[in-house]
């Protein structure tokens, strides 16, 4: 069945809709999108990353990021489920393997999307812009490694405020990877959680959404992905869109 479009109009009409949740470099950003229990089974907040990430575009760009708190999660078409490093040794894939990861965007301007099925316990999304990639970047070339950085710089990131911590708690993010907001994630530790519990070899897995990536890498990301989340008539509809989209940045 095709995606039927729906805009943001229709959802602020039904959700609790807050803007500028999120402070960062000196500015507001963040829209937060709290829908109804009672709606959660209904669509479009039943339907897949996609539909949001198509129907949202103006809001992702101008808000940076987008927030469906413990909105359900639906896998479809999923690219990878992050879980604990430990759960991917099989994958050579450094997105599945790595701790810690370099600032970067995904495939830009394409936003991505995150969805949690449940509290993720030790690991976490930093999103700083240009001003904390550079503050990274500095600090890798004095010859910290990436698991220092992260661990340093994190939490004085959130504390001075050019970093962010999010993607903790379940629902879907939908996260700017355009020029407009120039945002930049990374995978990061819980390192309060990590420390309580040095053995801990499982997490909840964190599901990620790109069109490109679905297009594209969908086969190479994880090898163990499987086919049961996968639904070729989106993957056509989804091609279809991109091929026809206007510049949106």
């Amino acid at each position: 069945m095709p995606r039927v479009p729906f805009c943001f109009a229709d959802i602020a009409a039904e959700c609790r809709v807050e803007s500028g949740v999120h402070r960062l470099d000196g500015r507001r950003l963040g829209l937060r999108i709290t829908v109804p229990q009672a709606l959660r089974e209904r669509y479009p907040y039943c339907g897949s990353a996609y539909g949001f990430l198509q129907e949202l575009r103006r809001e992702i760009l101008d808000y940076g990021l987008v927030e469906f708190p413990d909105l359900p999660l639906n896998p479809q078409n999923y690219t990878l489920a992050q879980r604990a490093p430990q759960q991917h040794q099989y994958s050579s894939n450094p997105y599945l393997t790595d701790f810690c990861q370099q600032p970067h965007q995904d495939t830009p301007p394409y936003p991505t999307a995150f969805w949690l099925p449940a509290p993720r316990r030790y690991f976490a999304t930093w999103v700083m812009g240009e001003d904390g990639v550079q503050r990274v970047m500095s600090a890798l070339h004095r010859g910290a490694s990436i698991g220092e950085v992260h661990q340093r710089l994190q939490a004085q990131s959130i504390a001075q405020g050019w970093g962010l911590l999010v993607n903790q708690q379940p629902g879907l993010l939908l996260i700017d990877n355009s020029s407009r907001n120039r945002l930049f994630h990374a995978r990061s530790g819980n390192w309060q959680a990590q420390r309580a519990e040095p053995d801990f070899d499982t997490d909840t897995p964190m599901y990620a959404f790109n069109e490109v990536g679905l297009l594209n890498y969908i086969d190479v990301m994880d090898s163990r992905r499987g086919t049961g989340d996968r639904n070729a008539d989106e993957c056509e509809e989804l091609r279809r869109f991109l091929e026809s989209e206007a510049p949106f940045v």
